[in-house]
């Protein structure tokens, strides 16, 4: 199988290269199967032509998958039930999903991917949201691929008037991964969080592009990144507020909580703040450092070993996010995910 190789994750306006933030090169095999709507999924037809969006990966990640004939599945939802999509990976695999909630819907996604131990590769996940008028998706991932499976996942999402839709993300496990989300606030009062809670360890890799866009007046957005980093770990986070002239009144937040757990690390943050319009709130903050002496302390002086103060730190971070899921069947899954993780350990 070929392999195509292409940019993505591109920080708008780049800055300076020598911190080799701006984008990154990803290899990616063309003719990838796709996968994740094999469950028994109720699905319909998604026209290309309806669903292009800007996505957190970039354009040359969708020129990719159309080239790769890669085509968008419309994922049917029942009212406010969870749609749950759970799949590990075995070979190569690109997927395009869309989920879409009618005017005043509640629209609820969980999605698990994962692979085995024996399994090497790439796969592909984009996931396009568009969400009417006073409409809610609450969309919660779990991505934990095994040593050979790196996973790209892409989200592209549309708010109208009066819309929300809260992200929750826990990255863990194997492989390295790159990851994109940006949201278009199209719509007066539309609203997006996203909760990011990673643990990278034994030499993985995490990039991250996240833009919230602000189109319409009074518009929110909160972008939250929680983690840990230990044993030659590289995580990459670009954090884009982007205030666009006419989006008089809206409000856009970016924060970051890193632990760094060793000197081995390397952790680059990029907040990015673009405004062209006045009447505006922009906030970006970031916390990155070890873990307090006297904590670490504490915890070993009552008979935990340093390594499994560690573990707690870690799963700590990853139950930060987790705790953000709004559907309580999705957020009892994740919990338990992370749970089972750590008590293994």
């Amino acid at each position: 199988m070929t392999a195509e190789k292409i940019k993505i994750n591109s920080l708008v306006p780049p800055t300076w290269n020598r911190l080799k933030v701006n984008d990154i090169t990803v290899e990616l095999p063309t003719g990838s199967a796709a996968g994740m709507t094999d469950q028994g999924l109720k699905t319909g037809e998604a026209k290309p032509a309806d669903w292009q969006m800007d996505t957190g990966c970039g354009a040359e990640l969708s020129a990719f998958l159309e080239k790769n004939g890669t085509k968008p599945v419309l994922v049917a939802n029942d009212g406010d039930k969870l749609v749950s999509i759970k799949k590990t990976y075995t070979e190569n695999a690109a997927d395009i999903i869309c989920f879409e909630a009618k005017e005043g819907q509640t629209v609820n996604i969980l999605t698990d991917v994962t692979s085995d131990e024996n399994t090497e590769g790439t796969a592909v996940l984009q996931v396009l949201l568009k969400a009417e008028k006073g409409a809610k998706i609450n969309l919660a991932q779990i991505v934990r691929p095994g040593k050979g499976m790196k996973i790209v996942n892409d989200i592209g999402s549309v708010a109208a008037e009066g819309a929300q839709i809260n992200i929750v993300q826990v990255f863990m496990d194997g492989s390295d991964i790159s990851a994109g989300c940006r949201t278009a606030l199209k719509g007066e009062e539309a609203a997006t969080e996203n909760h990011v809670g990673l643990v990278r360890t034994n030499g993985q890799t995490l990039d991250m592009n996240y833009v919230a866009k602000h189109l319409a007046k009074t518009t929110k957005a909160d972008i939250n990144v929680t983690g840990a980093l230990s044993k030659n770990a590289r995580k990459t986070f670009r954090g884009t507020i982007d205030f666009v002239k006419g989006c008089t009144g809206s409000d856009g937040k970016e924060s970051e909580n890193m632990l760094l757990l060793d000197d081995t690390i390397v952790n680059k943050t990029v907040p990015l703040i673009l405004c062209t319009e006045e009447t505006v709130a922009g906030s970006h903050g970031a916390t990155i450092g070890k873990p307090a002496e006297d904590i670490l302390f504490y915890m070993t002086s009552r008979g935990i070993t340093r390594e499994r103060a560690v573990e707690i730190l870690e799963r700590a971070s990853l139950e930060a996010a987790a705790n953000k899921i709004e559907n309580a069947e999705a957020k009892e899954y994740v919990l338990g995910i992370i749970a089972g993780k750590y008590a293994d350990e």
